[in-house]
């Protein structure tokens, strides 16, 4: 199976590329204690608690350990190998350096709201900024720190406690939300995966005029990791053959890169003959590691007439 990148009219550098699609879901945005993770004891009942340790396992790309902090709901919709397969899981080295930067991650609760079994949390936040630390981490190739000999290894780690003890690691700084369920007393996050990403599909004929087209569907739902197909009926009225190329536009622009072509019949020139109906298929792929909080696309067909 060939899977090819979506276009966007911009193709910004984005630290959600090389992490889990941004920075609020790569840093944990809590205050933690020099702890491992595995030695902690978290009181589920606890939804702060819950959410620090939720987002600690989130910065260090521990996804096994985040999934059991997952509500029951979520977890219908996507099992825990796919969701670790799926976000693709630090480990060794790369994950004792996300568990180290944890430490130095700020967060101060802004609003509270608790109804019965449901709670939503707003925070500000303050975050190491992965950009800013990657000269340091060999630009998080995980394949480079994994093989790094101890001596480098502890050097790395002694850097950033001396930067931490300075106040000298660049930080990011936001807000962010979050809900949580009450499940037998004990608090778990939601994410709403039954939801899906909706995806709106659009025309733009500016630059083809005359053409008669139509898509099978002007909105698909698609839950991330899954496959979905799109058709398009081309009509061409006149009395000349038309060729045209048909861009694909994903806004928002940062988030194009997790919808890739699985297979496409209109990924070159199509050529059209006078008074003629040809019809076309998509095949794509809404990536597994889209960012938790995107539950919008637009997929825009740019059609231009080249003959």
């Amino acid at each position: 199976m060939r899977i090819v990148k979506l276009a966007s009219s911009a193709n910004p550098l984005l630290i959600s590329a090389r992490f889990t699609g941004r920075i609020i879901v790569f840093v944990a945005l809590a205050t933690i204690e020099h702890v491992n993770a595995a030695d902690r004891v978290i009181d589920m009942r606890d939804a702060k608690e819950v959410i620090q340790a939720y987002l600690r396992a989130t910065y260090a790309r521990d996804f096994l350990e985040a999934y059991r902090f997952i509500s029951a709901e979520d977890r219908k919709v996507r099992d825990v190998n796919r969701y670790v397969q799926q976000r693709g899981a630090f480990s060794g080295f790369t994950l004792e350096v996300g568990r180290k930067l944890s430490e130095s991650i700020q967060v101060t609760l802004v609003k509270t709201e608790e109804l019965s079994n449901r709670a939503r949390f707003e925070i500000y936040y303050k975050v190491p900024d992965p950009a800013k630390i990657a000269p340091l981490v060999r630009n998080w190739d995980r394949f480079r720190l994994n093989a790094l000999p101890a001596a480098e290894r502890n050097e790395i780690l002694k850097t950033l406690d001396e930067r931490r003890n300075n106040r000298a690691i660049e930080m990011s700084e936001g807000e962010e939300k979050f809900e949580l369920v009450k499940e037998n007393g004990e608090w778990r996050v939601f994410l709403n995966w039954a939801a899906g990403v909706s995806i709106s599909l659009r025309l733009d004929l500016a630059k083809a005029p005359g053409l008669d087209v139509r898509l099978s569907t002007d909105r698909v739902v698609v839950v991330p990791g899954d496959l979905f197909e799109i058709s398009l009926k081309i009509k061409n009225p006149t009395q000349q053959p038309v060729t045209m190329r048909i861009g694909h536009l994903v806004e928002p622009q940062n988030v194009a890169d997790y919808l890739d072509f699985v297979q496409c019949g209109f990924l070159l020139p199509v050529t059209v003959a006078a008074g003629e109906e040809q019809e076309y298929s998509g095949t794509y792929m809404l990536r597994g590691s889209v960012p938790e909080g995107v539950r919008q696309l637009t997929l825009n067909y740019d059609f231009r007439v080249v003959k």
